[in-house]
């Protein structure tokens, strides 16, 4: 899986010129690829525990899984330290989906949409 992430990251990426009304905008600099993994089911027992996180932490640098969900069992992800955090979830695939728009949308690579309705799921 490392090595599949790594070769992700080294692809060659080009940012072009941003026209606007009154000219154009320089490329704007090409954000850090953010590197997720979505499955069904896990056959680690249990599936959001130590073996994940074993797993998890194998990968660092250009070899790190930055979101992840087994949407049966919860979200996990590598936060702002570093460190992963396995989270279970009754609505996982909902709540990947919602923490990789606000991830695409700190890197502006998706418009601008209002998710804090979805503060339901953590209760």
């Amino acid at each position: 899986m490392t090595d599949k992430v790594q070769s992700v990251r080294r692809l060659h990426r080009t940012s072009l010129p941003i026209p606007h009304a009154g000219g154009t905008y320089p490329p704007k600099p090409l954000p850090p690829i953010l590197v997720g993994l979505l499955t069904f089911e896990s056959d680690w027992k249990p599936p959001m525990g130590e073996s994940l996180q074993a797993a998890l932490e194998t990968g660092s640098g250009e070899r790190r899984l930055d979101i992840g969900c087994i949407a049966a069992h919860g979200t996990f992800g590598c936060d702002a330290t570093g460190c992963y955090v396995a989270t279970p979830k009754a609505k996982a695939a909902t709540a990947f989906l919602l923490e990789l728009i606000a991830r695409l949308q700190n890197s502006a690579t998706v418009p601008m949409i209002d998710v804090p309705y979805a503060k339901w799921l953590a209760t």
